[in-house]
């Protein structure tokens, strides 16, 4: 694939953090790729998402490089027990969503 982030090549997610998100979760960060980032921001191999609490909900953080912090609000409710950090790496064939400390490039 060409273009990085393209929303028809295969996706997945580990097994580390499927059984520490929500499906709900992980499908949302695919939206916010998708939906919010393509085309708004150059996307590199890897992308590393901050999840918080915001009203108790999920906030999705995105830092393109220290340029520009994006905030999403998604409306799945936070749980103190998820990850700090998510990171996706697309290899050109496919693209995996990940605990940080499953990446390796």
């Amino acid at each position: 694939m060409s273009n990085l982030f393209d929303q028809r090549a295969a996706r997945y997610a580990t097994l580390g953090l499927v059984a520490k998100l929500p499906g709900a979760v992980i499908d949302g960060i695919w939206a916010v790729i998708d939906d919010d980032l393509q085309g708004v921001v150059q996307l590199p191999r890897v992308l590393q998402f901050a999840l918080i609490s915001r009203s108790g909900c999920v906030t999705v953080v995105f830092d393109s490089k220290h340029q520009t912090i994006l905030e999403f609000d998604l409306p799945e409710p936070y749980q103190a027990a998820f990850p700090e950090t998510v990171a996706v790496l697309d290899d050109g064939h496919q693209q995996t969503m990940m605990l940080v400390d499953e990446l390796t490039v």
